[in-house]
């Protein structure tokens, strides 16, 4: 498994520099930050002297969001998604020292990695600007971005139309690639939707929410409908992964669901019961992963 998972991580970083994601983001299991990035971005807000101004007196100032996971204002989105991250990296070895000759299960650890690659982009709108500002734009490689904080709550977006064919036989010159999400730190709560249009039309679509709760449980769930297959003898369906993290158990449900990318789902957010179980109603499931007690089971519905 280990050296399955290893390849998994590969693949989708490759494709995420292919699509233009060239930012630094957190790589190790444990979530660390990029220290020599993150300490030039500190340095550089204390280096520069502040301009005054009429335009820097009107200026909006963001709310200090340090305390509790938030380590420091500016960096809240990194900071969400690196406690995700190290609180799912607890089950790490246990997952990578899973065995099966199931057919069936023998892939279960990409279950794992879903939840944190889906939403691992997000660390990169704390770089579009230094320091912590109500308003941040620029690039997040090949996406126009934008990042706004009013308060607790941090929005964001970014966008970008394929100039030419891409790696795959599936990415068109002039898809239009979207994403936008909410974060708000008061309440420890993520969404994120991205979407691919072609000629005008939704072709691909995917929801993300991750919510923290007081005693550091992470409940997240993962509903995409991906664009539709060419080969027409493979399945074609809509992909769910749900996820109830805490200190000393971790499970995750993967489901499928009939095709439809105008799917509707009910949130997550504000359902502190929530878990795989009550999030996986209604939809088709295929099988479960079990962590606890360092060892990782698996079984299929």
């Amino acid at each position: 498994m280990s050296t399955l998972n290893k390849l998994i991580a590969a693949l989708f970083i490759i494709s995420l520099l292919f699509t233009g994601c060239s930012r630094n983001v957190p790589s190790d299991s444990k979530g660390s930050k990029n220290i020599s990035e993150e300490q030039s971005k500190k340095d550089k807000d204390k280096d520069e002297p502040k301009k005054s101004g009429k335009n820097d007196s009107k200026k909006e100032e963001p709310k200090d969001s340090k305390g509790g996971i938030y380590t420091e204002p500016g960096m809240e989105m990194s900071d969400f998604y690196n406690a995700f991250n190290e609180a799912m990296g607890n089950f790490e070895r246990a997952v990578n020292n899973y065995e099966t000759n199931d057919f069936d299960l023998f892939d279960v650890g990409f279950d794992f990695i879903v939840p944190t690659t889906k939403i691992v982009g997000m660390t990169m709108y704390d770089y579009l600007e230094s320091g912590d500002n109500a308003k941040e734009t620029g690039k997040n490689g090949k996406y126009d971005a934008v990042r706004e904080k009013n308060g607790d709550i941090i929005t964001f977006s970014q966008s970008m139309t394929n100039e030419e064919d891409g790696f795959s036989s599936d990415d068109l010159k002039g898809d239009v690639k979207e994403s936008h999400g909410t974060l708000d730190t008061k309440n420890n709560t993520l969404i994120i939707e991205d979407t691919i249009k072609r000629d005008g039309q939704l072709i691909s679509r995917a929801v993300s929410e991750v919510v923290m709760l007081p005693d550091g449980t992470f409940v997240a769930q993962v509903i995409e409908m991906p664009k539709k297959l060419s080969d027409d003898r493979l399945e074609y369906k809509g992909t769910a992964y749900f996820v109830h993290c805490s200190k000393d158990k971790l499970e995750i449900i993967k489901a499928h669901f009939e095709p439809d990318i105008d799917f509707t789902y009910k949130s997550i957010i504000g359902d502190h019961d929530a878990t795989p179980e009550t999030m996986s109603e209604g939809y088709e499931k295929v099988r479960q992963l079990i962590v606890e007690d360092g060892k990782a089971t698996a079984k299929k519905y």
